[in-house]
């Protein structure tokens, strides 16, 4: 029981672990929260970062997602029965990416870090909700809103194959994200919103 929990606090540790601050300010010298919308995540990151570097940011953060449930997975841990379901852990470590101690209880949008901690537990059910993120990014030329299809994907994909264990963690994980880009929301709304402009057949 403490090891089941405990583990809780260490996924959300790992999960709060600001790669985009880290990875910035040591090869860019770039804080990325002083540029763009200020968000520590992925997205900001290759924006500001570079391709390059912002990838290192988000093999990062997928990382933090998937490495407990890994772990589990193949046996480090010992026996999981004694342990929560994994996506608990996942959900952990994502919330701990939205809402890091380490910087103010501030941090990204959840997507990256559920990404992974989704690919670890099931690859052809983020494979699938992977499906629903680029539609989305597709038909919007807006990531927040393909990052809201990759959430509700998740959901749907629960209920279509009634994983109904893993509908909880999903429902959680479209709530986290949809509560962490309302600001977005907002922005399309009031066309602000930045559009991914390789998706856009407009001459920029």
């Amino acid at each position: 029981m403490v090891l089941s929990y405990g583990l809780l606090l260490i996924a959300y540790l790992i999960g709060a672990i600001p790669f985009s601050i880290i990875i910035g300010k040591k090869m860019k010298g770039i804080d990325v929260r002083e540029h763009g919308s200020g968000n520590p995540g992925g997205t900001n990151s290759l924006r500001f970062l570079g391709l390059k570097v912002g990838a290192f940011v988000i093999i990062g953060d997928v990382s933090k997602g998937a490495i407990i449930i890994l772990l589990m997975k193949f046996g480090i841990l010992g026996n999981v029965e004694n342990l929560l379901h994994p996506l608990a852990y996942g959900f952990a470590s994502a919330f701990g990416h939205s809402y890091s101690v380490f910087i103010k209880f501030k941090g990204g949008k959840a997507v990256g870090t559920s990404a992974g901690a989704y690919a670890a537990f099931n690859p052809l059910v983020t494979l699938g909700a992977g499906v629903f993120f680029f539609a989305g990014l597709k038909f919007t030329k807006y990531v927040s809103l393909g990052s809201t299809f990759f959430g509700l994907g998740l959901v749907i994909i629960s209920l279509i194959i009634k994983d109904y264990d893993m509908l909880i963690y999903t429902s959680l994980t479209a709530i986290l994200i949809i509560f962490r880009h309302r600001s977005n929301y907002k922005n399309i709304i009031n066309k602000v919103e930045p559009q991914i402009s390789w998706l856009n057949k407009k001459k920029q």
